[in-house]
């Protein structure tokens, strides 16, 4: 492959990353923008910049393809689209990196992986953390077998969020369909805190295949006035014999804010990010006599994905979030919704002109990930 043409899905939002990464930074060589497909094109903050670097934009995929190709699509539009895009573009005969979540629902995202092998095109989803330097060298180790089996994985985040969080965009957050009717599933698990569900996955699972779910308990909340759900604890067994604890909220008062936070328990000892009251940064393991090996500063760079997507189009080089690892997550995510089809609301709700919150809901959530409980047995009530 010579100069690697690119079609962008989608500049605004999590899309403008791409752009400035494709403008601006080059940390790879012969490549081309070839064009960017966006209806809303003013809005995006990119805009200028890709003006004055001539690339073209389109309306639809179709409007983009009738005029070029592109040897990579990266998909970086609304959840609602991500199958109906990524298909066209596998069609036309283009690689396709998509953003995450694979797509609304599991049934979804395996039309997409099944169409890529009909059209023998790769297909990479982006969980930022799986393109970490530091998290693919602690993924090594224990695909070597250096940690032994995994025995028990948590993670933990509170991020606190307001009302314009839920009214940014066209409005598709905390939803579960678009005016179109079609699937979105919008919640704290399937977006802002997806890749460290995705990483306890994804990390203890064969190469890069992920663990699946085989038993677990969970409860959805909400204190926002949203469709889906704002708050969940999830309690799994994994098919590698592992624990999972996964606690997040968008629900807790902004001075009870947790970075994410995780703690990976296995044979050999204990894999550690961030902590309790702490802004996470280095990842270590600390083997059973001490001695500790430091992974150095993991801060998943949200360009890498593109870059790594070139090194295995060009050199063949691995690919470390395929399709069967999104997937992990979209089954996880399916499971939860299915067990809990409707989230609880919770009892006490206090609000001011900013944002919604439950009083002392920190420090439930924090029980929960301690001692392995659900929200409902550390004592929260619900409507």
């Amino acid at each position: 492959m010579s100069e690697m043409r690119i079609v962008l899905f989608g500049a605004g939002g999590y899309g403008d990353v791409y752009v400035q990464s494709l403008l601006k930074d080059h940390c790879r060589e012969n490549y081309v923008l070839a064009g960017v497909v966006d209806p809303y094109i003013d809005r995006a903050p990119g805009r200028e910049a890709l003006r004055q670097a001539g690339v073209p934009v389109f309306d639809t995929p179709e409007a983009f393809y009738r005029e070029h190709a592109a040897d990579l699509a990266v998909i970086a539009t609304p959840i609602p689209l991500h199958e109906e895009q990524a298909c066209f573009a596998l069609e036309q005969g283009s690689h396709v990196l998509l953003e995450k979540p694979i797509a609304a629902t599991a049934e979804a995202g395996r039309r997409i992986a099944q169409k890529a092998r009909e059209c023998g095109r790769v297909l990479a989803v982006g969980f930022q953390w799986c393109y970490d330097r530091a998290m693919l060298e602690l993924k090594a180790d224990f695909d070597a077998g250096r940690l032994g089996a995994p025995l028990d994985v948590r993670a933990l985040v509170l991020w606190p969020r307001d009302f314009a969080y839920y009214g940014r965009g066209t409005g598709w957050a905390g939803k579960k369909r678009d005016a179109q009717g079609r699937e979105i599933y919008d919640s704290v698990a399937s977006n802002a805190t997806a890749h460290y569900l995705e990483n306890m996955l994804w990390l203890t699972g064969r190469e890069f295949q992920g663990a699946a779910i085989t038993d677990f308990a969970c409860e959805t909340w909400r204190a926002n006035d949203i469709e889906t759900y704002d708050t969940a604890v999830l309690l799994a067994q994994l098919d590698n014999g592992a624990k999972l604890t996964y606690v997040v909220s968008h629900a807790v008062e902004p001075g009870e804010m947790q970075n994410p936070v995780f703690e990976y328990r296995f044979e050999k000892g204990v894999a550690r990010f961030g902590g309790l009251g702490q802004t996470g940064s280095e990842l270590t393991f600390t083997f059973e006599d001490g001695q500790v090996k430091r992974y150095g500063v993991t801060h998943p760079d949200s360009r890498e994905k593109i870059w790594t997507m070139m090194d295995v189009l060009r050199e063949g080089a691995k690919l470390p979030c395929p399709a069967e690892a999104a997937l992990r997550h979209a089954d996880a995510i399916e499971k939860m919704r299915e067990r809990r089809p409707e989230a609880y609301v919770f009892r006490n709700i206090a609000r001011n002109s900013e944002r919604v919150w439950v009083p002392g809901l920190g420090a439930k959530l924090i029980r929960c990930y301690k001692e392995r409980m659900l929200l409902s047995q550390a004592g929260e009530e619900r409507v």
